[in-house]
C-alpha cells in the first residue's frame, strides 16, 4: 500500500468541465421528485459569478485560481438519484443568477454580497460516487494506493444492489480496516440495526457518524464541513506532532551529546552505590537468616542490633523487641550458672563454651562465642556474639544412647531368655512327666502341679523379656487379643503404683486379629504407662476395655471407602485430669512431650500412632478435662478356626514310628526322647546338627519325622532343615526355637518347615504339633 499523504487543505484543481455519466445536460443531474427528503442547493463563490455545476463537480473549470482547500468524499448508494443530491449539495455552482431564475423562477432568493463573501472561504469537496460496495471498495482501494486519500465516506448502510442485506454495514468495517483515519457516515431510512452493533462493528465511535434518513441538504453539507475540518485538523496535528518530535529529537540529540559525560560519571557512581547496596543487602540476609544467634552489643552490654535467631533463643517476639536490653542481665535471667562478665573475662573474649539456659521452663544447649571490637586506642567498642543452639543434636546424642543402651539390655535379654527356656524345658518337662505318673490327688501330684505352674509362669515372663528384647523387622499373625492383653497387665502391675486400680474388662470373644504381637504389647506398654503417669501420686482407676465395633462407629470412615467391614477396638481409660486442651492437636507428634526434662521422649504416642495406622486401624482421644482421658484402638478383626489343644491331643494317632530329635542340650534331648517314648514312638537323639544330618543320610528313609532346634553351633535348625528336605523333600520337619527374630511363618513355609513350637516345649504342644503333621489327611 502506497504510503499516506494528507489530502486536505490543497487549492481546487485547475480542471476542464466534462459531463457526468449520472446525467447527460443540467437538468437531469438534479434529483428526481420521487426522493422523499427535502432539497437545498449550495452555493459558492467563484470569481464573483455564480455557474451551475456540472455533473462532475470536482473537474469544473473555473475562471481564476481557487486556492480553497479541496477534500475527497466517498459517496455510496445504489440511487443515482440519492448520488446526484450529493455532488449536487456538495459542489453545486451557478454562473449567472439568470440562468437559476431561468431553472427554478423569480422565487429563487439569491444570497447577499456578505453572504457569497463567506462562502469564498468554505472548502471544496470531490465527490467520488459509487452505486455498489464493490466500486467502492475499489475506489478507496486506489485512493489509498496513490495517497489520495479520502477525508469522508458516506455509506448507505442498506445496499441494496448488491443482493446482500447491510452491505453498507460490512463495507464500513472493510473501509475502516483499509484507512483508519477516514470519517465514516452511515445513512439509513430505517431504524433495524440497533446502535450497538453498528458501534461494536465499526470501531472507534469517535470515527463513526449515524444518520437517519431524510435530512435536509444543509445538515449534510454542514455535517461534511465539520467531518473534514475534523479529518484536516488530525492531519494538521499528526504533521505538526511529527515536526516537533524531529525537533526535540534534535534537541534531545543535543542534550545527550552534552551530558553524554555526565552521565557516565552517574553511572559509574550508581554502579558503585549498587554493588554496595547489594553487598549490604546480602549480608543482612546472612545475618537475618542465619540460624546461629547473632547479637551486637556496645561497651555497657545494651543490645545494638541481633537477628531473629537470637529473639528466637531468649524468647522476643522480634529482633526489635531485644534493642536496648542489656545482655549480662538477659544472660543471668535466662538462668546462666555464671555471669556473663566472668566469662569473658578482661579480653571480653568466649570461645566454644558450652551453657545451659532456660526461660519460661525451656532449657536449651548453647555454644557461645563472643568477640570485642575495640577502638584506636584499644578500649572496648563494640561485642559480637554468636550463639549456636545445640539442642536437638543433645536430644539425639541422649535418644541414641538411650536407643544403644536399650538394645544392648534386649540383646542380653534375649540370650539369657534362651537359656532360661532351656532350663525351663527340663523343669516343666520332668514336671510333666512325673505329674503323668503320681496317684491322683497324692501329695506328689499337687507339689509337682505347683512346680508346673510355678514354671508356666516363668515362661510367661520370659516371653515378656523376648518380646521386649525383640528389635528388627516384625511380621503380622492371626492373634487372639485377650491372653495378649492379660499377659501386658501382668507385666504393668509391676511398675503401677499401688494406689492405681487396674481393671480388665473383656466383653467380646471375636478379638482375632491380624497384627505384630510384639507392636501390641508396644501399644499397650506405652498407652498404660502414660494413663499412669497421668494420675499421678494420688492415684485413681486404670480400665483397658475390650469390645466389638458397630458399623455405624464415629471413628470409623464410610464403609465405601474401602475399610474393613469389622473391628475390635481396645480402650485404655483413666481418671486422671485430662489433657491440655491447647496440646491435644499435639499429643502424636514426635519428641513431643508433656513429662518434665528426662522423664519422657516425646516417642511414644507417636509410636502408637504409626502401629496403629501400619495396621489399617484407627485411634481416637476421648479427653474429658479434669475427669480424665481414654484412647481407642480400633483394628480389623478377621476370622480364625482354632480347635481346643485337648480336641486336637485327642485326634493324635499312636502308632510306630522313628523320630529323630536334634538339641545342642542333652537334657532337652532326654526329656523329649520320655515325652515322645510316652506316646509309642521310637526316638533317636542326637546332640550336634552335623551328627544328625550324617544320622539322617544313612537311614533316611527309617525317619517318619524330625524335631530340631533352632539355635545351635556349625549349623542352625533350618540350615539342617534344609538339607534333611534335600534328601527327602518329604520329611515332616518341627523346628523348636527358645529366641530367634529370624523364624517366621513366612519364612518357614518357604524352607518347607512343617510347624514350630516356643521353647520350653510342652507335652500337649508337642502332641498337637505331632498331630498335625503325622494325623491321615
Amino acid at each position: 500500500m502506497a504510503a499516506r499523504t494528507r489530502q486536505g487543505a490543497r487549492p481546487a484543481a485547475d480542471t476542464t468541465h466534462e459531463e457526468g455519466r449520472l446525467g447527460q445536460d443540467r437538468d437531469t443531474v438534479l434529483p428526481g421528485p420521487a426522493l422523499s427528503f427535502s432539497r437545498s442547493f449550495h452555493y459558492v463563490l467563484e470569481n464573483r459569478r455564480i455557474r451551475a455545476a456540472g455533473p462532475d463537480c470536482a473537474r469544473e473549470r473555473p475562471v481564476a485560481a481557487d486556492t480553497r482547500r479541496s477534500f475527497r468524499i466517498l459517496a455510496v448508494d445504489h440511487e443515482e438519484d440519492m448520488l446526484t443530491f450529493y455532488r449536487d449539495v456538495l459542489c453545486y455552482e451557478s454562473e449567472e443568477p439568470s440562468e437559476l431564475e431561468a431553472l427554478f423562477g423569480d422565487d429563487v432568493k439569491l444570497p447577499s454580497r456578505e453572504e457569497v463573501e463567506a462562502e469564498a472561504d468554505k472548502p471544496v469537496f470531490e465527490v467520488v460516487p459509487c452505486l455498489t460496495a464493490e466500486a467502492a471498495w475499489r475506489e478507496a482501494t486506489r485512493a489509498v494506493e496513490q495517497g489520495a486519500l479520502f477525508s469522508v465516506a458516506l455509506v448507505e448502510m442498506h445496499l441494496e444492489a448488491g443482493g446482500q442485506p447491510l452491505a453498507g454495514l460490512r463495507l464500513a468495517e472493510r473501509l475502516r480496516a483499509l484507512d483508519p483515519d477516514v470519517e465514516i457516515v452511515l445513512l439509513s431510512s430505517r431504524a433495524d440495526v440497533p446502535l450497538k452493533e453498528i458501534n461494536k462493528r465499526v470501531t472507534p465511535p469517535e470515527k463513526l457518524l449515524y444518520i437517519q434518513k431524510p435530512f435536509r441538504s444543509p445538515e449534510l453539507k454542514q455535517i461534511s464541513m465539520s467531518l473534514c475540518a475534523k479529518w484536516d485538523a488530525e492531519n494538521r496535528l499528526r504533521d505538526l506532532n511529527e515536526t516537533l518530535a524531529s525537533k526535540v529529537e534534535a534537541r534531545t540529540s543535543e542534550l545527550n551529546a552534552a551530558n553524554r559525560r555526565l552521565r557516565l560519571d552517574i553511572s559509574k557512581r550508581a554502579a558503585v552505590l549498587r554493588e554496595l547496596r547489594a553487598s549490604e543487602q546480602r549480608y543482612r540476609l546472612l545475618f537475618e537468616k542465619d540460624i546461629t544467634g547473632n547479637l551486637a552489643a556496645d561497651k555497657d552490654g545494651l543490645i545494638l542490633d541481633c537477628n531473629t535467631a537470637f529473639a528466637n533463643l531468649f524468647g522476643f517476639a522480634s529482633p526489635q523487641d531485644a534493642h536496648g536490653v542489656n545482655l549480662y542481665q538477659l544472660w543471668d535471667a535466662m538462668g546462666a550458672p555464671e555471669p556473663l562478665r566472668d566469662l569473658l573475662g578482661d579480653d571480653s573474649r568466649l570461645t566454644n563454651h558450652e551453657a545451659v539456659l532456660g526461660r519460661g521452663g525451656l532449657r536449651r544447649h548453647l555454644i557461645v562465642n563472643f568477640d570485642a571490637v575495640r577502638d584506636e586506642e584499644g578500649e572496648l567498642d563494640e561485642l559480637r556474639g554468636y550463639l549456636f543452639d545445640i539442642s536437638e543434636p543433645k536430644r539425639m546424642e541422649e535418644q541414641l544412647r538411650q536407643s544403644q543402651k536399650m538394645e544392648a539390655l534386649g540383646t542380653l535379654a534375649g540370650g539369657i531368655a534362651h537359656d532360661f527356656n532351656n532350663i525351663l524345658g527340663v523343669i516343666l518337662g520332668y514336671a510333666e512327666i512325673i505329674e503323668s505318673g503320681a496317684e491322683p490327688d497324692s501329695g506328689l501330684e499337687r507339689r509337682v502341679r505347683e512346680i508346673s505352674r510355678a514354671g508356666k509362669r516363668a515362661r510367661d515372663l520370659v516371653n515378656q523379656i523376648l518380646n521386649f528384647s525383640r528389635q528388627g523387622p516384625q511380621e503380622r499373625h492371626p492373634v487372639t487379643l485377650t491372653p495378649l492383653i492379660k499377659e501386658a497387665l501382668k507385666l504393668l502391675r509391676s511398675s503401677v503404683p499401688a494406689n492405681v486400680e487396674i481393671i480388665s474388662r473383656i466383653e467380646t470373644d471375636q478379638d482375632n486379629v491380624l497384627v505384630d504381637p510384639t507392636q501390641m504389647h508396644q501399644i499397650m506398654l506405652n498407652l498404660c504407662g502414660n494413663a499412669s503417669h497421668a494420675m499421678g501420686e494420688s492415684g485413681g482407676t486404670l480400665t483397658v476395655t475390650l469390645t466389638d465395633v458397630r458399623d455405624a462407629d464415629p471413628v470409623l470412615p464410610p464403609a465405601d471407602l474401602g475399610r474393613p467391614e469389622r473391628f475390635v477396638r481396645l480402650s485404655v481409660a483413666d481418671t486422671g485430669p485430662g489433657i491440655d486442651p491447647d496440646v491435644v492437636g499435639r499429643i502424636f507428634d514426635p519428641f513431643f512431650t508433656t513429662k518434665p526434662q528426662g522423664e519422657g521422649t516425646g516417642m511414644g504416642l507417636a509410636m502408637v500412632h504409626g502401629i496403629v495406622k501400619r495396621h489399617d486401624g484407627y485411634l481416637e482421644l476421648e479427653n474429658h478435662p479434669g475427669a480424665g482421658a481414654a484412647f481407642h484402638v480400633l483394628l480389623p478383626r478377621i476370622s480364625m478356626a482354632e480347635r481346643p489343644v485337648a480336641e486336637v491331643a485327642a485326634d493324635l494317632v499312636f502308632r510306630d514310628g522313628r523320630i529323630l530329635f536334634v538339641d545342642d542340650e542333652k537334657p532337652l534331648t532326654d526329656i523329649g526322647r520320655e515325652m515322645l517314648e510316652s506316646c509309642g514312638f521310637e526316638v533317636v537323639t542326637r546332640t550336634s546338627s552335623i551328627e544328625a544330618l550324617e544320622a539322617f543320610r544313612h537311614r533316611a528313609e527309617d525317619y517318619d519325622l524330625v524335631i530340631t532346634d533352632q539355635t545351635m553351633p556349625n549349623m542352625t535348625g533350618m540350615e539342617l532343615a534344609r538339607e534333611i528336605l534335600k534328601i527327602r523333600p518329604d520329611m515332616p520337619i518341627i523346628l523348636c526355637t527358645g529366641f530367634s527374630d529370624a523364624v517366621s511363618y513366612d519364612r518357614l513355609r518357604d524352607i518347607g518347615i512343617g510347624d514350630f513350637i516356643m521353647k520350653p516345649i510342652l507335652k500337649h504342644d508337642l502332641i498337637g504339633s505331632l498331630s498335625r503333621l503325622l494325623s491321615p489327611k
